[in-house]
């Protein structure tokens, strides 16, 4: 009996800790807003790193054939062809009856769209900026490890004195 309470316990205090964990979304928002804070304290503090940049974007733009056919009665004979650029038009008469028959052809439209926009440039650091940068925290693990081993050494001395505290000359 009591073990079953003791695992439905382990059970949802386990269901517990997964429920109210942080999903991953809210960590990476959480970054990201932390990251936008500090590019903008430092833009702010450092406008240099700011470059201006253009970005240039082609777009092509597709034109669809247009075509379009008609006919018309007129009393005289004669066939014309009119061609510029991508524009065709036949205008055929035949009897009484006239065909019109104009076509315009497809074609693509390339344009380069330049869009400016501010980047930041970052310099990276050299292996003496980031001692330097460190230098505090290489000191203070430098000292913890002196005062460990000075007391390493005192333990040892001790330790001697009291297992052989006589010593035959």
């Amino acid at each position: 009996m009591s073990k079953t309470k003791w695992k439905n316990g382990l059970l949802s205090l386990l269901i517990l800790v997964i429920l109210s964990s942080c999903s991953l979304e809210k960590r990476i928002e959480r970054r990201l807003r932390r990251a936008e804070r500090k590019i903008e304290k430092l833009t702010i503090k450092y406008p240099s790193i700011l470059k201006k940049d253009t970005l240039h974007d082609t777009i092509e733009v597709y034109t669809p054939l247009v075509q379009y056919d008609t006919s018309f009665i007129d009393t005289n004979r004669d066939t014309i062809f009119i061609n510029k650029d991508r524009l065709s038009i036949k205008y055929i008469r035949v009897g009484d009856t006239t065909f019109i028959q104009g076509e315009c052809k497809s074609d693509t439209i390339i344009k380069t769209i330049k869009v400016p926009y501010e980047k930041v440039v970052v310099r990276k650091q050299g292996i003496i900026e980031q001692l330097g940068k460190n230098l505090k925290r290489i000191l203070l693990i430098g000292f913890m490890l002196l005062i460990v081993l000075i007391a390493l050494y005192v333990i040892f001395k001790l330790l001697i004195k009291s297992i052989f505290p006589l010593r035959l000359p």
